[in-house]
């Protein structure tokens, strides 16, 4: 016992001896020099970069979006974005200031490309009144590496991340080039028909299909998704990733689009004409191109399913099909021309559960009229068969003669019908799908697959 007192005591002595002068913070500087000196870096950092930064921003409420931007020291930024085909050519410029806040804080103090995001008025970008697309103009300091520097969002929380551009990305920048590369991608997309990459996976490969929304539509604009089957032929995987477009590539911002445990982070072309995307492991994976939809239609074509009809546009069927469905729609479009009335469209659809419908619009003179019909349906695995035939009681252009018998008797007669993709001879032709006559599959209705 007496021991133990001798230590405290000891210990008391120790502390009593101590002078306040002899304390020395682990830190070296002072918070308000930390501050002052993450200040600077920024500052120095962001114009002296001889040949400016490309930055991409994913929005909180919508989609990804890139820019250039060149920033000089008498706090003026020049940028270009892809927000709209406009902003891709025409540099904008604007001010800046680097200033302290809960560290050092990059804001864009006039409008800009940025403030477009982040506008109020819904009718000017198409956000959501009072918040636009949920986007930040005032950015935190994070931290830097030799080439680049990375920000978040002062309120959304969203990584502005700059990377230095080279002499050559400049010059593509400010001689809109921009412009030129980002149609080259979108174009590549609306000419591929079902593009897709392969992805090994144990002893498997898997097909992975790629969907590009390319639109500045905030809920689902500016996103790249991935579906397919895995190995077991049944069960399907997908990705979702916002992205932004750059002059030489697009990029799939914040963490990557995961797929099956693989992390991709950008498209690239790796020749003038062949499209890959890369893992951040540096992978490449060629983006290849499958006549029909990887997914099986019948996956897909439900009430509530990604597809709910089957639409054919105008007089003319599309092209590169042959069916003996085409005899019958030559019979309904002679019908109209001698009538001087003009096919609109016709539509099959799943309303709900349980009812089908075939809606045929046509205009006579200036007016539109409705032509249609209700059915029971049962769906078992890809085959759908009708009953319970009635004619539209809202109108009675269905019995009028505006609907042939053929097309008529084509969804009473034997109305059991398999629900496969379409194939066109026609390369620009993708997106089909069709209604197989069980009992003559050569016989098919088809049109474009659509969700309404």
């Amino acid at each position: 016992m007496k021991k133990i007192l001798y230590l405290f005591l000891l210990t008391l002595v120790v502390f009593a001896g101590c002078k306040k002068s002899s304390f020395e913070s682990v830190f070296d500087k002072s918070p308000e020099d930390r501050i002052g000196d993450a200040i600077n870096l920024v500052n120095t950092t962001l114009t002296s970069a001889p040949n400016g930064w490309i930055a991409t921003l994913p929005t909180s409420a919508g989609g990804g979006y890139g820019f250039y931007m060149d920033f000089t020291a008498d706090q003026k930024v020049t940028m270009y974005s892809d927000i709209s085909d406009v902003a891709m050519a025409t540099a904008a410029t604007s001010t800046y200031r680097v200033t302290s806040g809960l560290g050092a804080s990059l804001s864009f103090d006039t409008y800009n490309y940025l403030s477009v995001l982040q506008d109020p008025k819904g009718a000017v970008f198409g956000g959501v009144q009072g918040s636009g697309f949920s986007s930040d103009v005032e950015f935190t300091y994070v931290r830097s590496t030799p080439d680049s520097l990375i920000m978040v969002g002062r309120q959304f929380r969203q990584p502005l991340v700059l990377v230095k551009a080279t002499a050559a990305q400049k010059a593509a920048y400010v001689a809109g080039s921009y412009k030129t590369a980002i149609d080259k991608f979108k174009t590549f997309f609306t000419t591929t028909a079902n593009p897709y990459i392969e992805i090994v996976s144990g002893s498997t490969t898997l097909k992975a299909g790629i969907s590009v929304n390319a639109s500045n539509n905030m809920s689902s604009g500016k996103r790249v998704s991935f579906t397919g089957l895995l190995a077991d032929g049944v069960t399907t995987a997908s990705g979702i990733a916002k992205f932004a477009f750059k002059v030489d590539a697009m990029d799939l911002l914040g963490s990557g689009l995961v797929y099956q445990g693989v992390t991709f982070v950008k498209f690239a072309w790796k020749d003038a004409t062949t499209l890959a995307l890369y893992d951040s492991t540096g992978k490449e994976y060629i983006i290849k191109s499958n006549p029909t939809p990887l997914l099986a239609f019948k996956t897909l074509f439900k009430y509530n399913g990604a597809y709910n009809g089957i639409m054919i546009t105008g007089r003319n069927l599309p092209l590169g099909v042959t069916s003996g469905w085409n005899a019958l729609w030559t019979s309904q479009i002679a019908s109209y021309d001698l009538n001087n009335v003009s096919m609109e469209s016709m539509q099959f659809r799943l309303l709900t559960a349980t009812t089908a419908k075939l809606e045929v619009w046509f205009v006579s003179g200036t007016t539109r009229y409705l032509a249609d019909a209700s059915y029971t349906y049962t769906i078992n695995d890809d085959i759908i068969t009708l009953s319970n035939y009635v004619p539209s009681a809202s109108n009675a252009n269905w019995n009028n003669g505006w609907v042939v018998t053929a097309i008529k008797n084509y969804f009473i007669t034997a109305p059991t019908f398999k629900l496969d993709w379409v194939v066109s001879s026609n390369s620009s032709v993708s997106g089909l799908a069709g209604l197989y006559k069980v009992s003559d599959p050569t016989n098919f209705y088809y049109g474009v697959a659509i969700k309404n």
